[in-house]
C-alpha cells in the first residue's frame, strides 16, 4: 500500500488544512478575545474528518499524579 493512501494522503491533508482556515479567517474577526492559538486548536479538534485520530492531553494534578 502506498505511503500517501487512506485518510491522510496529500489531498486529504490539504483539503482539512483548506477547511480550518476558512473556519479561522471566518471566526477569528468575530471572537477577538479568544487566543488566536487555542482558536486554532479548536478548529483542528472540530473539522478534524471521522477517523482520524483524536487526541486531547489534559493535564490534571491529582493527588500528585498527572492525568493525560
Amino acid at each position: 500500500m502506498p505511503k500517501d493512501s487512506g485518510p491522510h494522503d496529500a489531498a486529504a491533508l490539504e483539503a482539512y488544512a483548506e477547511r480550518v482556515r476558512e473556519a479561522r479567517d471566518r471566526l477569528a474577526p468575530r471572537l477577538p478575545d479568544i487566543d488566536p492559538g487555542d482558536l486554532l486548536l479548536i478548529l483542528q479538534s472540530l473539522l478534524r474528518p471521522a477517523g482520524w485520530e483524536r487526541r486531547f492531553f489534559l493535564r490534571l494534578e491529582r493527588h500528585g499524579v498527572h492525568v493525560f
